[in-house]
């Protein structure tokens, strides 16, 4: 199994826990309330699965490894591509994180309409993020990276697959994925944004 194979896998679970926040959000704009609790579930599966864990081995070993060895391409489209994107993905769950510190002290709609904000921002973003990654980085990587490399990448992220798996990480976000779509639905209609 190729390390992207791994890696698509961990983007089919990211997308259905953004269906999820799509739908959540979409409940609290008909007049549900609003949990904290559970916006602070996409912090924790954002910062701990998004982007330590999946991130994590794109950042350190396979875009390393495209940044590298192919060049302007491949400089570039890591660069100033993919982990321009991770940083905003990043910024989008502090958003969220601060809005979520200022409606636990006062519940206004200002507040409310920020972390709305920031969880679609967040979820549109990763979601176009996902498909970019699907369809070109990772394929253009297998065309162009050596067996070699590839090989190293592969054992790499099995080495790191199973430290996280013996600290129960996959379990952990798996579960909460689980959890998000039982108690919120999934909205899946992307209206062309992808």
């Amino acid at each position: 199994m190729y390390c992207t194979d791994i890696m698509m896998e961990e983007h089919e679970n990211i997308l259905r826990f953004l269906t999820s926040v799509r739908s959540m959000c979409c409940k609290v704009l008909d007049g549900s309330e609003l949990v904290s609790g559970d916006f602070r579930n996409i912090i924790d599966f954002a910062r701990n699965y998004s982007d330590h864990h999946h991130h994590g081995k794109e950042e350190k070993f396979l875009f390393n490894e495209m940044e590298s060895r192919m060049g302007a391409i491949g400089q570039n489209l890591i660069r100033h591509g993919m982990l321009v994107e991770h940083e905003l993905c990043r910024a989008h769950i502090y958003d969220l994180e601060n809005a979520l510190k200022l409606w636990d002290k006062e519940q206004k709609t200002i507040y409310k309409l920020d972390i709305l904000e920031a969880a679609m921002g967040y979820a549109t973003l990763l979601s176009r993020h996902i498909k970019k990654e699907n369809d070109v980085v990772y394929p253009f990587a297998e065309k162009h990276l050596s067996k070699e490399v590839i090989d190293s990448v592969n054992d790499k992220v099995s080495a790191f697959e199973a430290e996280t798996e013996k600290q129960g990480i996959q379990k952990k976000y798996l579960s909460m994925i689980e959890y998000m779509i039982k108690t919120y639905g999934a909205v899946e209609d992307q209206h062309d944004l992808l």
